[in-house]
């Protein structure tokens, strides 16, 4: 950046008044005059009127496309500096008078030839004279063509001179022809020939020693506005040269002008040197500035990303700021001001973070360095700070989010412990109630042994108490599962109806135990057959349900509700499943935590209901496994209200029409559902029938053996999974009519025993049932048992119900 358009701030700023005391002036003289500053440019002042009739230009149209005289003479770029080196020789000397012999250009174009009469006056108040410029026309009149080339001959021979005793390389060649029209003492000196040996050859020929022109010439680059500067290794010289290159009117020839200097020479050196610090300067990421240290707020000078750090462009730094430091966050400045003088007296750097306010209203934080330079080590003699400001906003920003973001966790995690704390100490006292019942009947039915009727009760009482500590148990289970990804749908083709009344017959006893009134509406239901996890849907349903019975009143209302709404997406359609009661409902305040795992509202009403504040968490987090959606809507004392909202894959074909609407009403609390008795075996093929059973816990075998025993079958039982196939490898073609297999054995587990069983080179290896019997009870286990060759799976606890329908479905 040219540091003369930075530090020379106050022109502008004083021109206004200047201009006007100059103008009056010489318009009263009535006169051809110009009033301008000595500085790098001649910045205009003012000027008469007769100046700007000469000149073609109003007065407006003048000031708004010249601000400096270097801009008026752009065209005629010789004569602005013949003026300007005229009036530094006559400032240099004392300010005397001069005249000298100049074009005017004109709007029109063209120009016309005057003397001009230059007269140093006073200096403003930042040093610069201040210089009148009279313009008169020529005393013989307008300059004759014959004249006119003679000045031109004359100023061309003064240019040759120039460039002859030019300390450096200078050449300058045809564009068309290439032909060399001049070459300096420097360069013959350079190429080792003579004046007479150089002129009138190609300058490829010469210079590079080449037959045709170069590839890589810059004539194509060139202007005659300004230089082309380039570097280049020279490999007939064995020099590289730092160069510069223009257009010139050559004697009426369209030429190139070529300046350079090589790698020895002192130019070189610096130029490079000028070329280094540029590159420094522009890897430091941030804005450079020159701070004065004895207001501690001008800028002095400015450079790399400065000007688009504070968002101002350079003239509105210096006409809306003034080149001050006003772009610092007000309440940031007392601090950065002590931190300068503390930097100024200790004579150390320092690093301040301050915030900066762009011209757009933008708050930004800038990283600071500050190095002071006292006045006896400055090059100009004024004591500064030299300084370099990061942009660093994106990164605060993001630390900020990060803590926060931290502090967030942190509270997430500290309310999660206390609630799993909680949890702990529920789950604690609802493991050991049921746990209790189990073990106190067990002990009144040991005590009663000759009381049939005392132990039947005892026994159903430890059958309910089971089923309960077997479902906290579950809940726990699904939740890990889930919070680890484990969990998976297994989708598959269900009916509806049957699922919905599955549910039902499920719920059914625990509505009528209550004496509740329960109505079923199912509306516009057109597919009943739909592709989805039927377990999983199932337990959404149970989990809406068995909440709904636990916290609605005796004597209360449950409605379950099913729609089946149109969707966007071909081949599916959107199920609404919505339960509503008028129970207890749920506080405005807890709401928001109805899905959160864990938790349970502080109620009375609800001190003895068990649960482990787990079920709505595990609702959820199915029903967005299966990209539905569940809500709430509540309010206490009134009901509540859970919309559950799943797009599910239909088969077409297969439509069902309108459904009727069904209402079904329990009200009868003396017609309980008894525990269903163990049905006995009517396959004839099970009376009799051997089973070859695979499990390797002592109790859990003699269980089974028991049971299946007791409908009529005989039972091979073996320990682990390598001794059940030794069994069936031994065996004689149809000696069992199904394997029973647990798991997880030690020496072959169940799912190995069962691959090497169907591997087997024998026909009944592949047709006999094999039946997974496990307490690995989830979708993925099933999956796995069936990939393996399993025909199907029965969960742990046995249910002598279940698995005979099992075994009655494949023998």
């Amino acid at each position: 950046m040219d540091n003369r358009n930075t530090e020379q701030l106050a022109v502008p700023l004083e021109k206004e008044q200047e201009s006007g005391r100059y103008g009056s002036v010489l318009n009263v003289l009535k006169i051809s005059a110009i009033c301008f500053l000595l500085d790098d440019d001649l910045t205009v002042l003012e000027a008469s009127n007769s100046f700007y009739e000469k000149t073609g230009y109003s007065k407006k149209e003048f000031q708004t496309c010249f601000q400096t005289m270097r801009g008026y003479y752009r065209e005629y770029p010789e004569d602005w500096e013949a003026i300007r080196d005229r009036l530094v020789y006559s400032a240099e000397n004392g300010g005397a008078d001069t005249a000298l012999n100049v074009r005017m250009p004109r709007k029109s174009g063209g120009f016309s030839w005057i003397n001009i009469s230059l007269t140093l006056t006073e200096k403003n108040g930042d040093g610069y004279w201040i210089c009148h410029a009279v313009y008169t026309d020529n005393s013989t009149g307008s300059m004759t063509r014959q004249e006119e080339c003679r000045c031109w001959k004359k100023r061309a021979q003064y240019f040759k001179w120039v460039l002859d005793e030019y300390m450096d390389n200078v050449y300058v060649a045809d564009m068309e022809t290439y032909e060399l029209l001049f070459v300096n003492k420097t360069s013959c000196d350079t190429l080792g020939l003579t004046l007479d040996e150089v002129l009138g050859h190609k300058c490829y020929e010469i210079i590079q020693g080449r037959t045709s022109p170069c590839p890589f010439c810059t004539n194509k680059y060139l202007s005659e506005d300004e230089f082309y500067e380039w570097e280049f290794h020279n490999p007939f010289l064995k020099r590289t040269y730092m160069i510069k290159d223009r257009i010139v009117d050559w004697e009426g020839r369209k030429a190139r002008l070529e300046m350079s200097h090589d790698n020895y020479s002192l130019e070189f050196k610096l130029a490079k040197k000028e070329l280094d610090r540029e590159a420094i300067l522009r890897s430091v990421p941030g804005g450079l500035v020159r701070v004065d240290a004895r207001d501690m707020g001008t800028i002095l000078w400015f450079g790399g990303d400065f000007l688009d750090i504070i968002g101002y462009t350079e003239q509105q730094f210096k006409e809306e700021l003034h080149s001050q430091m006003a772009y610092v966050y007000p309440e940031d400045i007392p601090r950065a001001l002590q931190v300068m003088r503390g930097a100024k007296e200790t004579g150390k750097d320092a690093v301040i973070e301050a915030r900066i306010v762009t011209r757009a209203g933008k708050i930004k934080i800038l990283m600071v360095t500050l190095s002071y330079v006292g006045s006896e080590d400055s090059w100009d003699g004024i004591e500064s700070f030299y300084s370099v400001g990061i942009d660093v906003t994106e990164e605060r920003e993001e630390k900020a989010r990060q803590r926060k973001a931290l502090e967030e966790a942190y509270q997430a995690a500290r309310v999660a412990s206390s609630a799993k704390t909680n949890f702990l100490s529920s789950m604690s006292h609802d493991i050991r109630t049921p746990m209790n019942a189990i073990m106190g009947m067990s002990a009144i039915a040991q005590a009663n042994i000759n009381s049939p009727e005392k132990i039947k009760d005892c026994l159903d009482k430890i059958d309910t108490s089971s089923r309960h500590l077997l479902g906290l148990i579950n809940e726990v289970l699904d939740m890990s599962r889930i919070e680890s990804g484990k969990i998976a749908l297994m989708p598959q083709q269900l009916s509806l109806p049957e699922l919905i009344q599955n549910v039902l017959d499920m719920c059914q006893p625990l509505m009528t135990e209550k004496q509740q009134h329960f109505k079923l509406s199912i509306a516009q239901l057109r597919h009943e057959k739909v592709k989805a996890d039927g377990e999983r849907l199932r337990q959404i349903l149970m989990n809406i349900l068995s909440n709904a019975i636990k916290y609605t009143q005796a004597d209360g209302i449950i409605e379950l509700r099913v729609n089946e709404l149109n969707s966007s997406v071909f081949g599916k359609s959107q199920y609404e499943f919505i339960c509503a009661d008028n129970g207890i409902g749920i506080s405005r305040e807890f709401i928001p935590s109805v899905f959160e795992p864990f938790s349970r509202a502080e109620d009375p009403r609800i001190s003895k209901v068990q649960g482990t504040g787990l079920g709505m968490a595990i609702t959820e987090n199915i029903v967005r496994m299966m990209n539905g959606t569940i809500t709430v809507e509540s309010e206490l004392g009134k009901g509540s209200k859970f919309t559950v909202s799943i797009p599910l894959e239909v088969y077409m074909g297969e439509e069902a029409g309108n459904t009727e609407p069904v209402e079904l009403s329990v009200l009868s609390g003396s017609e309980r559902d008894k525990k269903e008795p163990v049905k006995r075996a009517e396959n004839s093929k099970l009376c009799g029938g051997r089973i070859l059973l695979a499990e390797d816990n002592e109790i859990n075998r003699e269980i089974a053996v028991e049971l299946l025993e007791m409908q009529g079958m005989e039972v091979t039982a073996v320990e682990d999974g390598k001794k059940a196939k030794e069994v069936f490898e031994a065996s004689a073609p149809g000696d069992y009519i199904a394997i029973l297999m647990d798991i997880q054995m030690p020496v072959l587990n169940g799912y190995d025993a069962a691959s090497e069983i169907r591997a087997m080179n024998r026909k009944d290896a592949q047709e006999i049932p094999i039946i997974a019997l496990t307490a690995d009870a989830f979708a993925a286990d099933v999956a796995k048992a069936r990939s393996v060759g399993m025909n199907d799976h029965v969960a742990k606890p046995l249910e002598i119900n279940r698995l005979l329908e099992v075994l009655q479905k494949w023998i």
